[in-house]
């Protein structure tokens, strides 16, 4: 009897360390052998398999939620030893190892957000306005623990908005002045161009325009980022949302200016071409940078924002319950 007690045991830790690790082919092996596991609970906590995969961030598991019957009720709206629901339990901090997944303090308050809010999906109006031990509702919990996370973002977004405007700005000052005092210089008695006729020269007024234009539409973007609300619900959409639209001009304001250079230096130099034709991997040089320092940030926080997120609403079932097993 004794023997079978500590087997028990055994397999009941097991299941809580893959729910800990995120071990989701463990996790459904184990759940198939004995359906009845879904409701065992940690014993100092009195949290249940899926509250522990939300108190863990570990989206494989929470997912699983997503294909079971009408037992998934029962398990979002059980309650922990502080009387917290599944909603107080979401609205703490992630563990620092989840944390520091996510570069960037404005797409890990992003990510915080939206687990948030799916959960928040998920359950009742009588959850989202329950109170636990100490009176608090879930969202006041998660406002109280991530005010210092929300601060840290909006001092992040406040800093890149800053630099990439002053980005911006130097570039709409240099296009701009580039326009008037073009290559090969103008008519004495008119003013106009002389080198109007030249393909080069209508190439250069082009993208020179293009670069002007999109530095003062990405500088503006940036602008209202900077004179943004910084709610938490502002993290969700739309800063990240402002934050890529701005970051996307500014590149391309920052390659039509290199491409205004070439065609203004092929202009120019007709005589010599070889001389245009030697800089042109140059200036491939900032963009190459450019790229390399800021794609990431910029295709994570697409994926955020856009891409298909970590939460798999799958309601296929997985767990189909057939003759009876002899786990435990």
């Amino acid at each position: 009897m004794v023997k079978d007690e500590s087997w028990k045991e055994t397999v009941y830790e097991a299941l809580l360390e893959a729910v800990e690790n995120g071990n989701k082919e463990f996790f459904i092996e184990i759940i198939k052998c004995n359906p009845e596991l879904l409701w065992i609970s940690k014993a100092t906590s009195g949290r249940n398999l899926f509250q522990l995969a939300v108190a863990f961030r570990q989206e494989k598991i929470f997912n699983l939620i997503y294909g079971l019957d009408d037992r998934n009720f029962t398990l979002l709206r059980s309650y922990d030893r502080d009387h917290n629901n599944i909603l107080h339990i979401v609205a703490h901090l992630s563990p620092p190892d989840q944390l520091s997944m996510v570069s960037g303090a404005a797409l890990k308050m992003q990510r915080e957000t939206q687990w948030f809010e799916e959960v928040k999906s998920l359950v009742s109006e009588r959850e989202v306005l329950q109170k636990n031990n100490e009176s608090k509702t879930p969202r006041q919990v998660f406002e109280e623990n991530h005010e210092p996370l929300r601060k840290e973002a909006e001092d992040w977004m406040k800093y890149t908005a800053t630099a990439c405007s002053f980005v911006a700005a130097l570039i709409a000052t240099v296009t701009f002045q580039a326009i008037f005092t073009v290559p090969g210089g103008t008519d004495g008695t008119l003013g106009k161009p002389l080198l109007l006729q030249d393909s080069h020269f209508m190439a250069f007024v082009v993208v020179d325009s293009l670069s002007f234009f999109t530095s003062c539409t990405s500088m503006l973007i940036f602008l209202s980022i900077l004179t943004s609300r910084y709610s938490f619900d502002d993290f969700i959409l739309s800063l990240p949302r402002k934050m890529i639209l701005a970051l996307t001009i500014l590149f391309i304001s920052i390659a039509a200016m290199l491409a205004a250079f070439i065609t203004a230096l092929n202009a120019s130099m007709r005589q010599k071409p070889i001389l245009a034709v030697s800089m042109v991997p140059l200036a491939y040089l900032p963009i190459v940078f450019f790229l390399m320092l800021q794609y990431p940030l910029l295709k994570e926080m697409i994926s955020f924002t856009y891409g298909k997120g970590v939460f798999r609403r799958d309601t296929k079932s997985w767990l189909v319950v057939g003759p009876k097993h002899t786990l435990l």
